[in-house]
């Protein structure tokens, strides 16, 4: 007696093949943008904080040192300058007067970051004393300021992070939205 053998074969139908590839598109055209919202809150959030910790440092090496040291916009990580079109590019921590640099930071490439007219005023540089108090660099003066970072794309929302310090040395950050990343009002 023959017995006969039945083969069965295993695979995916058309079918079955194109409802797996719908159901994948679906759930993709729904991940991707909440993934990059995602990303770019968390380059925003990341970016503010290290300018808030820029901010702290400068403070606290004022202190320890017992001298002034500055925060400014830089471009070569080795001297204050003017940022072009009011735009920061990066930043550098510095004894004042002496060519000791103590710290060096970049604005992510993705990320708008603007300086408030008090900010603008005081030649793009803010100055911790000795006692850790913020003053104008040349003049002395209390600065009050803000510094914007914000992501043109408009997303997420709030799009913008305003790093804001007053003159006793206080730093915060508040979320805002802003279209435009327009130049933040002073502090």
């Amino acid at each position: 007696m023959v017995q006969s053998v039945s083969k069965k074969q295993h695979g995916f139908t058309l079918i079955e093949l194109m409802v797996t590839v719908a159901v994948l598109t679906i759930a993709l055209t729904v991940a991707v943008p909440s993934f990059t919202n995602l990303i770019n809150g968390n380059r925003l959030t990341s970016q503010a904080n290290e300018l808030l910790s820029a901010m702290s440092f400068a403070r606290s090496e004022a202190i320890r040192l017992n001298r002034n040291v500055i925060l400014c916009h830089s471009t070569n990580s080795s001297s204050c300058s003017e940022p072009a079109g009011g735009e920061w590019a990066g930043w550098i921590v510095l004894e004042q007067g002496g060519d000791t640099v103590l710290a060096t930071g970049l604005i992510h490439n993705q990320l708008v970051t603007r300086a408030s007219s008090a900010l603008a005023n005081s030649s793009f540089s803010i100055r911790y004393n000795a006692q850790g108090f913020i003053r104008h660099p040349t003049n002395n003066n209390l600065l009050s300021a803000s510094l914007r970072v914000c992501s043109p794309s408009g997303r997420p929302n709030p799009n913008a992070r305003d790093v804001q310090f007053i003159s006793g040395g206080r730093v915060s950050i508040t979320p805002v939205h802003d279209e435009n990343c327009s130049t933040p009002g002073n502090s």
